[in-house]
């Protein structure tokens, strides 16, 4: 049976699981959540995920929310481990790298968007920009192991922090971009199943967003 996924394809977290589902061949039933609309404000929704977040699923009468969570429920309940070891210590590993996506790379990438997406900003803060680039650094140095994120093959780390990287080249297009994370973003690109369609659309309609907001 088809999973509920809602969110908005703007949403560099909802992305995410699309990637996710695309690689494990989850079906799913697309429901658009607008952010920019409010709709993730309306009560319906906040009786869903109350706290009014994309991506979310419903998985008959299970909901779960936060995109981490997600992928790693979906890679579980596929049954194989091909994108989720099941071996302690890789699974270690991809769960570390899941962690700095979310409190690294997310984290940073919502701050510096937040003023602008909801309170009228028309700059982004140079030093939330500078903590960006910080922040690519490191996954430099997280990646010199690989070629992938979490070691020799991809894993739902790469889904995952692909959707965000991504995004920070979008609405940055002067960022510097270390070597190593450019080469590892090429490789999502060409290997990651249906990269093109479950996450360029809304990464570069978020990037022509914010570019627009930025420039007025």
């Amino acid at each position: 049976m088809a999973i509920t996924l809602y969110g908005d394809e703007l949403s560099p977290p909802f992305r995410a699981v699309l990637l996710v589902c695309k690689a494990l061949g989850v079906e799913y039933e697309f429901k658009k959540v607008s952010l920019l609309g409010g709709e993730q404000m309306k009560a319906e929704f906040v009786a869903i995920n109350p706290l009014h977040t994309v991506p979310t699923i419903k998985d008959g009468d299970f909901v779960l929310w936060d995109s981490h969570a997600i992928a790693t429920y979906l890679a579980d309940k596929s049954g194989s481990d091909a994108w989720y070891p099941k071996d302690l210590k890789k699974r270690a590993i991809v769960n570390q790298r899941l962690h700095f996506d979310n409190a690294i790379l997310f984290t940073r990438i919502r701050d510096m968007l937040e003023p602008v997406v909801f309170r009228g900003a028309t700059s982004f803060e140079a030093e939330k920009m500078k903590r960006l680039e910080d922040a690519l650094k490191l996954l430099s140095d997280l990646i010199r192991d690989g070629p992938w994120l979490a070691g020799d093959k991809p894993t739902i780390a790469d889904c995952c922090a692909a959707a965000n990287v991504s995004t920070i080249l979008a609405v940055l297009p002067s960022v510097n971009v270390p070597e190593k994370v450019a080469a590892w973003l090429k490789k999502c690109e060409q290997q990651l199943p249906e990269y093109n369609t479950a996450n360029k659309p809304g990464c570069d309609n978020l990037g022509e967003i914010m570019q627009a907001k930025i420039k007025q």
